[in-house]
């Protein structure tokens, strides 16, 4: 009877510490999670390995926070990276050199999410730090393998990628693509967001095209390096141009269905050969008969346009202050010091080559706005009015009175 009172006592002993923990992370009847979470440091990163769990299947979240990750703090832990089951590792590369504690957390495949968190299984209770913070380069991921297949009306681009968790830069270009000059004459980027390999283009039919995918945050700083048949294209591909992707009918027919007419192709007196009706083709221009200019004049004299506003140069609030970012920065010496001083002609210059390179869409929209005042001043009203028109995706509150006053600019100028 002793014997069996001590080894009662031992299991008891034993399933505290899990049911203590279980209450803790308030854990569902059934509630699966990794095990064996380690995290070890490796100059400028820290490796995660863990085994998976074998009861159900779906995705390993991975969570980084400054303290022990808890059910109190988790929501505001940082989800770092979603791991697919049979990787089993993942390297994080942290933003600082303080000490950092994980959790990984399994989502299903239906979406569930079990928040159990378990010490010594799928979280850490030390924290580890690296000694060194990483570059550009060594964040950056590397772009191997790229391919671009010609489908009937598209081009399917797809590449592997060596970071999922890193964004990039797709461009298409009609010549070879061999340095970073050649991406910044190419089309603007398409940005493929960190974890996606493939992307479908669809083109103009009947054109050669050249693709190149690169690093998003490298392309920024200017280091960018290409490599054919890794992440650029050796040849061009492109969509045959077939009947069914130029619009053109595919059969011939002496009628159009259902109008009852023939299609008639040639003149009836002397069988010449019609120029065929285009939507696009507009009337040849003649001067007005005196009738009809005297008619016009009297139209437009009772016209009384507005006097138009006097605009002067609007610096937003977010270019007023020095910068210290490198695209930030570059934006507010040329607002400062050209378009402020009235020096129109050298900010527009400064300004379009500014616009030729990738920047975020905050930032590109701001230059669209003060590129667009340049030719205002310079009474290049069309194209401020096109400029103006870009730079709404901001909804600036001041942009409806800029394209009113070109209007008005445009008006007064059509009418003198």
């Amino acid at each position: 009877m002793k014997r069996k009172k001590i080894s009662i006592s031992i299991l008891f002993i034993t399933i505290l510490p899990i049911l203590t923990t279980a209450q803790t992370v308030n854990m569902d009847v059934f509630a699966p999670f990794v095990s064996r979470l380690k995290a070890r440091a490796e100059k400028s990163k820290i490796i995660l390995t863990w085994d998976d769990s074998k009861d159900v299947k779906g995705t390993n979240l991975i969570y980084r926070y400054r303290e022990e990750i808890t059910s109190d703090n988790i929501e505001k832990a940082t989800l770092i990276a979603s791991v697919p089951q049979g990787v089993e590792t993942y390297t994080d590369t942290p933003p600082t050199t303080d000490k950092y504690f994980y959790a990984v957390l399994i989502k299903t495949l239906s979406g569930k999410l079990y928040k159990v968190l378990i010490p010594y299984r799928n979280k850490t209770l030390r924290g580890v730090a690296v000694k060194t913070l990483a570059t550009e380069k060594q964040l950056a991921t590397k772009i191997t393998k790229i391919m671009a297949i010609p489908q009937k009306n598209s081009i399917k681009i797809q590449f592997a990628s060596s970071k999922k968790g890193r964004d990039i830069l797709l461009f298409r270009s009609t010549s070879p693509l061999k340095s970073l000059e050649d991406l910044l004459k190419a089309s603007s980027p398409i940005l493929i967001e960190g974890g996606k390999t493939q992307y479908t283009d669809y083109p103009i039919p009947g054109i050669k095209y050249y693709y190149a995918a690169v690093d998003a945050e490298l392309f920024k700083i200017g280091s960018v390096k290409l490599v054919p048949g890794e992440n650029t294209t050796k040849s061009y591909v492109m969509i045959p141009l077939k009947p069914e992707n130029t619009g053109l009918p595919l059969k011939k027919y002496s009628r159009p269905s259902p109008l009852p007419y023939l299609l008639i192709s040639r003149d009836i007196v002397t069988g010449k050969e019609l120029v065929a009706s285009s939507p696009f083709m507009l009337p040849k221009k003649r001067k007005l008969d005196s009738t009809t200019q005297k008619a016009v004049k009297n139209i437009l004299a009772g016209i009384k346009l507005p006097k138009p506003v006097e605009m002067k140069v609007e610096i937003l609030k977010e270019d007023r202050v020095k910068k210290t970012g490198r695209e930030d920065y570059t934006l507010y010496k040329i607002v400062n010091d050209k378009l402020a001083k009235g020096k129109f002609k050298e900010a527009e210059k400064l300004l379009y080559d500014f616009l030729s390179t990738y920047h975020s869409k905050e930032i590109e929209t701001r230059a669209h706005f003060y590129l667009a005042q340049s030719y205002y001043f310079q009474n290049k009203y069309k194209k401020a009015f096109i400029e103006f028109l870009m730079a709404q995706s901001n909804n600036y509150s001041m942009i409806e009175r800029w394209l009113d006053a070109c209007y008005k600019k445009l008006m007064k100028k059509e009418t003198d």
